[in-house]
């Protein structure tokens, strides 16, 4: 698929996120942490906020693979791009649910830290893919 398709798909479902977060009522800002969302209860609770934070995080996602994809660097330096993003997202969100400051809306640090964790798995297949990679042999 080509690469300008990919991020007209990221944009239509970061708009469709934004008419789903107008639609339903804000989180409570009751969480310790960002990961006590993330409970079996919270999604019964919240469906429509749910499935907008998963949206949400899977457009970043794509969004930085294909930004990634785009520049064409070597899978090594991909994956450890991948496993900085990830590290840097998490931290992100959890100094902003936990500190309470809300720099962005609680729904976005939600997305940031399901994003940082679902990142590490295209980070792993990237590491595989360059330690399996043939390198040119050097004389």
């Amino acid at each position: 698929m080509k690469k300008e398709y990919l991020a007209i798909l990221v944009v239509g479902i970061l708009i469709l996120t934004y008419v789903m977060d107008a639609v339903v009522v804000p989180l409570p800002d009751m969480f310790t942490t960002p990961y006590h969302f993330f409970i079996p209860e919270n999604f019964a609770t919240y469906p429509l906020t749910t499935t907008s934070i998963a949206l949400k995080a899977l457009a970043l996602i794509m969004g930085l693979l294909v930004t990634l994809s785009a520049l064409g660097i070597k899978k090594i330096a991909t994956a450890i791009t991948l496993l900085v993003a990830s590290g840097l997202l998490q931290l992100y969100a959890l100094q902003d649910v936990v500190s309470k400051s809300f720099l962005v809306p609680l729904e976005w640090s939600l997305a940031l830290t399901l994003a940082g964790l679902a990142l590490l798995i295209p980070m792993l297949y990237y590491f595989m893919a360059s330690a399996f990679e043939k390198s040119p042999v050097q004389v």
